[in-house]
């Protein structure tokens, strides 16, 4: 269990394994709502046209129902039946309004929905973590009064608020001919289409061979004319800049020489080289300058995807992948040799024919995001991007707690009340044969006896049976402190500084524990391409724990305290966030180390995710 605990208490670094899985087919993504996933908004629309009717069939993942229906969880955070099926049947008004077929006068084709294959609905609802494992089907069709010589096709499936432009991966075929049209559509653009009708055309096909034509084009990929989408994500972080970039295989193959055999796709076995070559590409050109002084990128990720827009959110498997719809995700990764970025620059000058210019999302800190465009059409420091990181954002030094224990009870000696006890034990033996003894002595002892339980006359010495302790207060807020800097380890990019700075809160086999399973965790955020951040640590209690003859208690002036605390901590790549907020309890017992209190053993008593959601970045 300490494992566990420990792996979630250094950061909630690897959130990324509870992404949600994917179906295979088209996938997106927008702005609003808690459930958001992937960054690149994708709807394949696939479209078979004959002399009278344009048949389209257009599949969407459940989650559109969230994020264009309105669609809310409830407390369970599950979407109920009810409006699951009321969501479908209002998106229907939505896909008609929003996806239009003109003739070629302009004039907008009148359409409707002709079929809906809907997903599975459980009674209990749908968890809006499982969104994106369910999907279904629109049919719609325009019809026509005559064979049209041209269509011209729109789509604006989008929302203002989204910082990635959608897209819809629109699949054209004519009816009995060759024709296979394939076009990328960003909201509001077009697409024209001619189409031949001289050749015979088989009008009257069943609805078993609508339903197999429909399935092979889920399976291939037709060739694209059009295909030059790059997406740009700048991330200026305290400890790092990354520069994360999506760029289609086919506008790459423009630009470098893509070294593979079949024309039409790259194996798994050819990556490796591509990689490579990318990583000559990109590496010498481009600068970036951190604190003034030149950074080379480490690429932490190189990746190839096929339209399963799902391999965003994790490490890709290795696949086989099309040229004419594949894409490669570049991650690269500036970090100044101190750890630490004041300010930064960078630069982007190359353009090519296919790639004039690169729309960027800059991701400054916790809050600012902005749009910012690089272009050959720039003037060349219109070309560069600046930042200077806030004060308030720097990591903040984590300095030692010293050992400060109060001063050591005191022991009152009655001096003088001590000699009259002795004056009357001598008084008494002195005078034994007297008659009067008894009283003087008794006098004597008195005085003595007054004098001892009077504070008078007697000195301070410290008391060696009691030892100085800290108080309740004082003791919590010294495992606060050091358990507050122990997560601002996580602030620092370095192995070296993470190192550093964990030694000044923890010390003991601990140490050695924690550093290794944080190692681990930026191990598999690298590989993971996210930027993940402890945003807050919240202390709901923190209580002093009595000492006990246990074998396990700390040695004196050691102590143990009983906490509890709340963690928020998020983890963002390609453009979304996860958030997570996890709820520990346990116990933490603290020791003098070289004059400083330092965490020498943590017991996790209880953990509890108490929220996890999902969204995407908005402008």
């Amino acid at each position: 269990m300490i494992r566990s605990a420990l792996r979630l208490l250094v950061c909630l670094i690897w959130l990324l394994s509870n992404c949600e899985g994917a179906v295979p087919g088209p996938a997106r993504v927008a702005a609003g709502g808690g459930s958001m996933r992937h960054p690149i908004s994708i709807t394949e629309a696939s479209m078979f046209v004959t002399k009278t009717t344009a048949r389209t069939r257009l599949q969407m993942f459940a989650e559109d129902l969230v994020l264009f229906q309105g669609l809310e969880p409830d407390a369970a955070d599950r979407i109920s039946a009810a409006d699951l099926r009321r969501g479908l049947e209002d998106h229907k008004a939505f896909l008609l309004e929003k996806f239009v077929i003109r003739d070629a006068r302009g004039e907008r084709l009148t359409g409707r929905i002709t079929d809906l294959k809907p997903f599975e609905i459980p009674e209990n609802g749908i968890p809006s973590t499982d969104m994106m494992k369910h999907s279904a089907v629109y049919e719609i069709e325009h019809s026509f009064e005559s064979p049209p010589e041209f269509l011209t096709i729109q789509q604006d499936i989008a929302d203002e608020n989204f910082i990635i432009p959608s897209e819809m991966s629109l699949h054209v075929h004519q009816s009995g001919t060759a024709l296979n049209f394939a076009e990328r559509l960003l909201p509001g653009a077009s697409t024209t289409v001619r189409f031949d009708w001289e050749a015979p055309l088989s009008e009257d096909a069943s609805d078993s061979e609508w339903e197999l034509w429909f399935e092979k084009q889920r399976e291939k990929t037709l060739g694209i004319t059009s295909y030059s989408s790059v997406y740009s994500f700048v991330y200026l972080e305290p400890t790092e800049v990354r520069h994360e970039l999506l760029i289609p295989l086919a506008t790459l193959g423009t630009m470098i020489q893509l070294r593979h055999q079949d024309p039409s796709f790259v194996e798994v076995s050819e990556q490796e080289a591509i990689r490579q070559d990318v990583e000559k590409w990109l590496g010498g050109q481009n600068p970036v300058l951190i604190n003034g002084r030149a950074v080379a990128p480490k690429f932490s990720r190189i990746d190839f995807y096929s339209l399963d827009l799902s391999d965003f959110a994790t490490q890709a498997e290795p696949r086989r992948v099309s040229m004419a719809s594949g894409r490669v995700g570049v991650i690269m990764t500036y970090q100044p040799e101190d750890g630490i970025v004041r300010d930064a620059l960078l630069t982007w000058n190359q353009f090519y024919s296919s790639m004039t210019k690169i729309p960027a999302v800059v991701i400054a800190g916790p809050e600012r995001v902005e749009r910012f465009e690089f272009s050959r059409f720039n003037k060349p420091a219109e070309n560069t991007l600046t930042w200077a990181c806030p004060q308030e954002l720097l990591p903040q030094v984590v300095r030692p707690v010293a050992v400060q224990l109060p001063e050591p009870p005191r022991l009152h000696v009655p001096i003088l009340g001590a000699g009259f006890l002795i004056v009357a034990a001598l008084t008494a033996w002195l005078l034994r044969v007297r008659t009067y003894r008894w009283p003087v002595s008794a006098l004597c002892a008195g005085i003595g006896l007054l004098l001892v339980f009077v504070p008078v006359a007697g000195v301070e010495i410290a008391d060696p049976w009691r030892k100085p302790e800290l108080s309740g207060e004082s003791a919590s807020e010294v495992a606060r402190t050091l358990h507050r800097g122990m997560y601002r380890a996580l602030d620092f990019g370095s192995e070296d500084r993470v190192f550093d700075v964990l030694s000044t809160t923890v010390d003991g086999p601990l140490l050695e524990q924690l550093y290794v399973q944080l190692m681990d965790s930026l191990r598999v955020r690298e590989q993971g391409g996210a930027a993940a951040r402890i945003r807050s640590v919240d202390y709901e209690l923190t209580e002093l724990q009595p000492r006990s003859s246990a074998g396990d208690e700390a040695a004196w002036p050691g102590f143990s305290c009983r906490v509890r605390w709340l963690v928020a901590g998020t983890v963002e790549h390609w453009g979304h966030v996860h958030e997570r907020q996890n709820l520990f309890d346990g116990r933490l017992t603290v020791e003098p180390r070289d004059g400083a209190w330092k965490i020498t053993r943590m017991d996790i008593l209880g953990q509890e995710q108490k929220s996890a959601r999902t969204t995407l970045r908005k402008f």
